[in-house]
């Protein structure tokens, strides 16, 4: 089960939080090739978000997976999630920090259970 959060300290005018998830789940299923079913993408807006002192837009991206995730993929993941955020939202790429964490299948849980 595959998650995607983004921390960003603005949305851009008009731009949809639920429909921004949408957008970076299918993203992310497609970068980790993983079933949309199971992913998990949320987006929160918290404007105390600074990023070398200076609160210009800005956006952190946690990604977390069991495997699909590590070495020479990594660069992969981030460079198609700064373009993907840097488009969505106008962010520049140098204010975008992407994380990726491999969680061992007993770490992650899903309908009452591990998936371990």
């Amino acid at each position: 089960m595959p998650t995607c959060e983004i921390l960003c300290n603005a949305l851009g005018a008009g731009v949809d939080a639920g429909a921004l998830s949408a957008k970076a789940a299918t993203v992310v299923a497609q970068l980790l090739s993983k079933p949309l079913g199971y992913m998990m993408a949320y987006v929160t807006v918290n404007p105390s978000l600074t990023v070398g002192g200076t609160d210009a837009p800005a956006a952190y991206v946690s990604i977390a997976s069991i495997g699909a995730v590590g070495g020479p993929k990594n660069g992969a993941i981030v460079a198609e999630m700064t373009g993907f955020i840097s488009r969505e939202l106008g962010i520049q790429p140098e204010r975008i920090f992407v994380g990726i964490r491999d969680m061992p299948a007993s770490d992650f849980g899903h309908n009452g259970k591990t998936f371990a």
